[in-house]
């Protein structure tokens, strides 16, 4: 039995220290918690990895539904979408993950919170038992309250009423513009620190309201703004179809402006936010369209060579209704009344016109009795270019009892969007669109919706774009806060500032006799000293460029969103006005998106977990 033991203690310590042919298995038996080191090593790198990953997602979520707060509707799929974005479907082998969002208001703060859990399937840890790993994550965002004023500036002009997609330009406007208010209330009703204002624009502006509510003074137009002194007697003033809507013509200015953004002329009392009134300036001049057409005989209006009577018959007769429509012929007899017809056919707000639109009657010999221009003294010939004083013989004028060619003012005139009004022609306020909605803060989001739906329409029949006269005055009531005061309710902070701006085409004018827009008709030359189109909207544009180079030195963010391309000229101009702010778009959803775009931009997001 001794010698048993001793034997084997012997053959166990031998064989403890042969290391012939047992080479393999001991290096197998080494290599196990190797191998099993690089795999756990490998597979808490996918943990890391998928974490991190998962992270990222859940920040840009809750980062997307904290800017949509507002779109209830759309804030979950926000989330979902932005996760995703940035942590695909089966991302290192971990299953499908599904973020959860939970949407709430903390004592006044919009706060959206982001989870995510994932069981990871192990790869080599499975080896040893562990099957899965659980990874969750989570992700706060918050917008943080901050004085915001936004002026949004629209292009109102007819061709906003063509077809895109399944519906208008407009429809796709207006679809726009209210994810862009929902997002700026971020799911309030009403916000405290937001001001937000309308201006909407075609040839011309309707701040007029808003100016004389503000004591900016009004270039007065007798005959116009003063119309119930003269129809009192027949005429309630607020129904009054001669009187003033309240479009403004641009500033007087110096012609022929430079192309350079960053050049600011003297005298181009229409790039500044100096007002009208201020620094010597004259008031600001009511925007009045007097009774005009294009004739069926060529040049026949306006022509300082002799004419006949017949040669003023409209080219477009009362019942066309087309919108390429250039009959705005309108009397000023309300009643009948001859006798304030004539009155007002000689104050300053029609006397010029009609001197020039039908002095060509007088060059015509043949007859003294159709002149509707005669001496003042008498109602004698009055000699075209005589220093004698002359007079306006209303009850001449050709054609003016003809109903297919004149007709009496539209009452009316306004938008559809409410009853009883229509954009019929003839008018003084032809192409004036509805009134702009100045800047107040803690206004209801409603008032806003109902601007949108009611006051935001493309105007037909109408004629020409002209950017510069909406761009300038949403600059001015922006800008000068000292004139147009809103209460900011956290006096400590500066506001953030923001000039949206939005058309679907570039600027446009016509040559034609009816044409008239914020600087007049081509040939009264207060823009430039050329009669020519493109001449005219060239300079348009250089002053869109230097009143958007003002509103930037004033610190104003701006935004420009063209709907359809831009010609190359604009566009130049947008791009160079906005840079990355201009955003080109061409169909609904890509319209919608900038407008979500830009109010995510002027929204104060930041994580806080």
């Amino acid at each position: 039995m001794g010698w048993w033991t001793m034997n084997k203690r012997n053959f166990m310590r031998r064989l403890m220290h042969d290391r012939r042919g047992a080479a393999l298995p001991m290096m197998a038996a080494g290599l196990l918690p190797v191998l099993a080191g690089i795999g756990a090593a490998v597979d808490i790198g996918r943990i890391v990895t998928v974490r991190a990953q998962m992270q990222a997602g859940v920040d840009a979520g809750a980062l997307a539904g904290a800017r949509v707060f507002g779109l209830t509707d759309d804030r979950g799929t926000q989330v979902a979408a932005y996760f995703h974005a940035n942590m695909p479907e089966g991302y290192a082998g971990s299953d499908p993950i599904a973020p959860v969002a939970e949407f709430q208001e903390v004592r006044g703060v919009n706060r959206v919170q982001v989870t995510a859990t994932t069981d990871l399937p192990m790869v080599f840890m499975r080896l040893f038992g562990i099957e899965h790993r659980a990874v969750s994550v989570e992700a706060v965002a918050e917008m943080q309250p901050k004085p915001l004023e936004v002026m949004v500036v629209l292009d109102n002009t007819g061709s906003m009423g063509g077809g895109l997609g399944k519906g208008t330009r407009m429809t796709a406007l207006q679809t726009a513009m209210n994810d862009f208010i929902d997002i700026l209330h971020q799911g309030e009703e009403r916000r405290a620190d937001l001001a937000m204002g309308f201006v909407t624009y075609t040839v011309t502006t309707n701040v007029g309201k808003i100016l004389t509510d503000h004591h900016v003074p009004l270039m007065e137009r007798d005959g116009f703004t003063n119309i119930s002194d003269y129809t009192k007697e027949v005429e309630p003033v607020a129904a009054n179809a001669l009187g003033w809507r309240g479009c403004v013509e641009n500033d007087p200015t110096v012609r022929d402006l430079s192309a350079s953004a960053t050049s600011m002329e003297n005298g181009a009392w229409d790039i500044d936010s100096i007002l009208p009134g201020e620094n010597g300036r004259p008031g600001v001049r009511p925007y009045h369209v007097p009774p005009v057409t294009t004739t069926k005989v060529t040049a026949a209006a306006f022509a300082s060579n002799a004419r006949l009577p017949a040669n003023y018959e409209a080219a477009h007769k009362n019942t066309y209704t087309g919108s390429d429509r250039k009959n705005n012929l309108y009397r000023l007899s309300p009643g009948g009344r001859a006798d304030i017809a004539q009155r007002l056919a000689n104050t300053p707000a029609y006397r010029q016109h009609f001197y020039d639109f039908y002095i060509g009657l007088n060059h015509d010999n043949s007859s003294t009795t159709d002149d509707v221009i005669v001496r003042a003294a008498d109602g004698a010939k009055y000699t075209p270019g005589s220093t004698d004083p002359w007079r306006v013989e209303y009850a001449r004028i050709p054609r003016i009892s003809e109903a297919a060619d004149w007709s009496d003012p539209n009452r009316v005139y306004g938008y559809p969007t409410r009853g009883g009004r229509n954009l019929r022609m003839a008018t003084p306020n032809w192409q004036c669109p509805e009134p702009a909605l100045e800047l107040s803060y803690g206004r209801a989001k409603a008032v806003y919706d109902d601007y949108i739906r009611l006051d935001n329409f493309p105007l037909m029949p109408a004629d020409g774009t002209l950017h510069h006269i909406g761009m300038l005055w949403g600059y001015r009531l922006l800008t000068r806060d000292d004139v147009f005061v809103r209460r900011n309710p956290v006096p400590s902070e500066r506001p953030l500032r923001a000039l949206v701006f939005m058309t679907d085409g570039e600027s446009s004018a016509n040559t034609h006799a009816a044409w008239y827009g914020a600087y007049g008709n081509l040939r009264d030359r207060r823009l430039t000293a050329s009669t020519n189109a493109a001449t005219f909207t060239n300079q348009v544009m250089y002053r869109f460029a230097k009143v958007c180079e003002n509103a930037k030195r004033d610190g104003i963010a701006v935004y420009i969103v063209s709907l359809m391309k831009a010609s190359d000229d604009a566009g130049s101009v947008f791009r160079t006005c906005a840079g990355s702010n201009y955003l080109e778009t061409n169909t609904q959803s890509q319209i919608q998106n900038a407008f979500r775009q830009i109010a995510v931009d002027l929204v104060d997001l930041h994580l806080t977990e």
